[in-house]
């Protein structure tokens, strides 16, 4: 197949600016390398277009801000395939916010496909193209880029807008098509790509069992762990990995020697990180710890009753969405059904909004709303679910 490398500025905003004029859509994707690495390294970016297909070398090219500029132009349809990925990238880079975006995965999720559906089951399905993904684990660092490599990362976009078409269509059929622009529509959103790093932490259900000393502690050491990932560009879990933070936590407190005989500790762990681990531990609670420490919200042990009531309305998702053909990751992601457990007052409010509202229907979302008061009655030829 033909396609145009692009490995110097001069070269890419030429390209980018005929795009600009020449062409309404843009298939992208990107290969990056995001293991042991606080922020992924950027090395290709596959464009199709109709003006041709392209591969920008971003290992060469550390200015993309003529891309950058297509990808915030609205007046030029970006399609991807499980995209948030690429955007994050871009945003963490450049501060990217892209306009006019459409991923055929959350489409395939809205006319009965499973979500997510991987990019080569799609292709299959409706192109009846068979996708080779020997090079999903590929050295996308090492120059140069062989042949092989090249064919991936084009297969990877030259199908995007054959594919989309298609789905546009079923989707129109359906009435969807604003559905799915409407969830796409979240890539826009400054929103999308901030995370509150603390609340996650302070949010985190071991908190419930720890004291106050460790609780001060756990979230000491994650906000440590954080900063030495990102000054020494490692991911957190090379850092220290998470599943030995709670460990650790629970143990500290009978000392160096317990800590060392722990075996679910490696001898590297305890060898290395003694002294921070103690001066974390040891240190006095100040003011602004105290106000972090504040705003810990536990969660009471849920009722038999009310599990058993959340337990039914996740089976009444499930009903809406194979009636409906829509897959029930994209209507509440489990971690949002797993917090509405947790914590009897939450209700992700996205559910009250767009096509949610419609699917749903008012009565469900006002049995999420007033889960607490749920009942069910079991009578002879049918469930009744209620509120009392």
């Amino acid at each position: 197949m033909e396609y145009q490398l692009i490995d110097n500025k001069k070269l890419l905003i030429e390209i980018c600016q005929e795009i600009e004029t020449k062409s309404d859509w843009i298939g992208f994707d990107t290969e990056f390398i995001g293991e042991r690495r606080y922020m992924p390294l950027l090395c290709l970016i596959q464009i199709s277009s109709e003006i041709g297909l392209f591969i920008i070398d971003s290992l060469k090219i550390k200015n993309l801000e003529a891309l950058s500029k297509i990808l915030e132009n609205p007046n030029i349809l970006k399609i991807t395939h499980a995209g948030s990925n690429d955007y994050h990238i871009f945003n963490q880079l450049f501060g990217t916010l892209p306009q006019n975006v459409i991923d055929v995965q959350i489409a395939s999720g809205f006319v009965g496909d499973g979500y997510p559906s991987s990019f080569q089951k799609l292709v299959n399905k409706y192109l009846k193209v068979k996708l080779s993904k020997t090079q999903t684990v590929s050295d996308w660092q090492k120059r140069p880029i062989s042949d092989k490599q090249i064919k991936y990362a084009l297969n990877d976009v030259i199908h995007l807008y054959p594919l989309w078409s298609i789905l546009k269509n079923k989707l129109e059929k359906n009435n969807r098509l604003s559905w799915v622009i409407e969830e796409c529509a979240e890539f826009s959103q400054a929103e999308y790509y901030t995370h509150d790093f603390l609340s996650d932490i302070l949010s985190n259900k071991i908190m419930g069992s720890l004291n106050m000393k460790e609780r001060i502690f756990f979230i000491r050491l994650h906000l440590w762990r954080e900063n030495e990932a990102k000054t020494l560009d490692l991911s957190r879990e090379k850092v220290l990995p998470n599943k030995l933070i709670p460990i650790i936590v629970k143990v500290m407190k009978a000392g160096k020697k317990s800590l060392s005989n722990d075996r679910r500790i490696p001898d590297y762990i305890i060898k290395k990180n003694w002294e921070i681990l103690n001066e974390l531990y040891q240190k006095e609670i100040d003011s602004k710890e105290e106000e972090i420490l504040s705003n810990i919200k536990i969660y009471p042990q849920i009722s038999e009753k009310q599990n058993i009531a959340m337990d039914l309305i996740n089976q009444v998702f499930k009903y809406i969405c194979v009636k409906n053909k829509i897959s029930g990751t994209l209507l509440m992601p489990r971690s949002d059904f797993n917090k509405m457990k947790d914590d009897i007052n939450y209700v992700p409010s996205y559910l009250k909004k767009t096509w949610r509202k419609k699917i749903l229907g008012e009565h469900v979302i006002n049995w999420l709303e007033n889960r607490g008061d749920l009942d069910m009655s079991i009578e002879k030829d049918e469930i009744k679910i209620k509120l009392r």
